[in-house]
């Protein structure tokens, strides 16, 4: 063949391929130039020219491997973690009589269901950061109504697929079981799955009842969750990363759902990993609880937010503030017995004890509590070397809490 009519088939093939849109044709690339270039003007807006139905990508459930279809070159197959390839093609095993062999095929197993449904969790966060992107650098004839109700469908549709239980809803009266979140806790048990809800939590508006329901899971699961942080620094990193994120949807909440996310962790069935920030299994636990508190704090304090909040509502957190103190106090005083007849006892403590909780929960404790506070200090004070004093008012000022 001549040049000539290589140069036309090529013409051929790339404008059957391309369509001249860059989101579509050079996403990757595009995305690029948009985070380098953020105070930049870019000749096109890195965002999609429309939101593609999602029932043009949907495929028969028969077909043993996925396609794409793609003009003038007919259908493309690819590697699909829904249908994934088998190695080698096996007889089954024959059974006999006296025994039977139950064999369990790989679309049956529960962690593949867990990455099919983390791989399809992520095409909807890309369907929501579209619609995002969408409404930042257009102008919709209904003022984006249209775009915001669906974009609110799309992460309704993810906590059904990630089969978050709502424990205050309306339909709910009955206590949770240990399986009602089987499907949660086999996605978070993977880097990816951890990135999913990250990436989730982060989309969500703080203050909302799904960012309620998806933080109240993470607080039931603490252990789970944060419990030791994995050796591989790859997966670790998503540990750490799903900690900040949750405390920063927790500094957005109310003190309603705050004190929902409190009560979580009481009426959990696992302790709460408790420990100093910094410590070397993992601090994410004690990160996401002082977040709690702080906001707390801050709600109850400004004069403004203050004033907004019933007499119900306080007295709901503090209920479930109570219930919380106790299971720290009570962890507290069990570790420093444990710890105070060792060598090196005063680093033991430092090492060992959540001292940040402890002050952050000194704001919301009245006199019986902060007396605990106050005796519990005391016994502290010849092991670590700090003098116990009150401030004025008669409240225990920090330096009583071995630091």
């Amino acid at each position: 063949m001549s040049t000539e009519e290589l140069e036309n088939i090529s013409r051929i093939q790339h404008a059957a391929t391309h369509i001249n849109d860059p989101y579509i044709d050079d996403y990757y690339h595009q995305a690029c130039l948009a985070r380098r270039s953020v105070d930049a003007r870019l000749k096109h807006h890195f965002c999609p020219t429309l939101i593609l139905d999602p029932s043009s990508r949907a495929r028969s459930k028969d077909e043993p491997h996925a396609y794409l279809k793609v003009d003038a070159l007919g259908r493309l197959p690819f590697s699909s973690i829904r249908r994934p390839r088998p190695l080698l093609d096996v007889e089954p095993a024959s059974t006999t009589e006296d025994s039977t062999l139950v064999s369990k095929s790989l679309d049956q197993e529960p962690m593949l269901a867990a990455r099919i449904t983390i791989e399809d969790g992520l095409s909807l966060l890309l369907d929501i950061d579209d619609i995002d992107r969408l409404l930042q650098f257009s102008q919709q004839q209904d003022g984006g109504l249209q775009l915001r109700n669906r974009r609110q469908s799309l992460l309704g549709q993810l906590a059904e697929s990630l089969q978050l239980v709502d424990p205050l809803g309306a339909n709910n009266n009955r206590h949770l079981s240990a399986n009602d979140d089987l499907v949660f806790l086999r996605i978070v048990s993977l880097p990816k799955g951890r990135k999913l809800l990250s990436r989730y939590i982060n989309l969500m508006v703080s203050g909302s009842d799904l960012a309620r329901i998806a933080c109240m899971a993470v607080f039931r699961h603490l252990r789970f969750v944060f419990g030791n942080l994995p050796s591989d620094d790859g997966s670790a990193e998503t540990v750490t990363k799903l900690a900040n994120d949750v405390a920063a949807c927790i500094r957005g909440m109310d003190l309603s759902g705050l004190s929902a996310c409190l009560a979580a962790i009481v009426c959990s069935s696992e302790n709460p990993p408790l420990r100093p920030l910094g410590y070397a299994a993992g601090d994410g636990a004690t990160v996401i609880i002082k977040s709690v508190l702080d906001r707390a704090t801050e709600l109850l304090t400004e004069q403004l937010a203050g004033s907004n909040y019933s007499v119900p509502n306080r007295a709901l957190w503090q209920a479930s503030f109570n219930a919380f103190f106790g299971l720290l106090t009570k962890y507290c005083i069990g570790k420093f017995d444990s710890l105070v007849h060792t060598m090196h006892t005063a680093t033991a403590i430092r090492r060992e004890l959540p001292i940040e909780l402890l002050r952050a929960s000194l704001p919301h404790t009245d006199e019986q509590q902060r007396a605990l506070l106050l005796e519990f200090a005391q016994r502290a004070v010849p092991v670590t070397g700090h003098s116990s004093q009150r401030a004025p008012g008669g409240t225990m000022a920090s330096e009583t809490v071995p630091s």
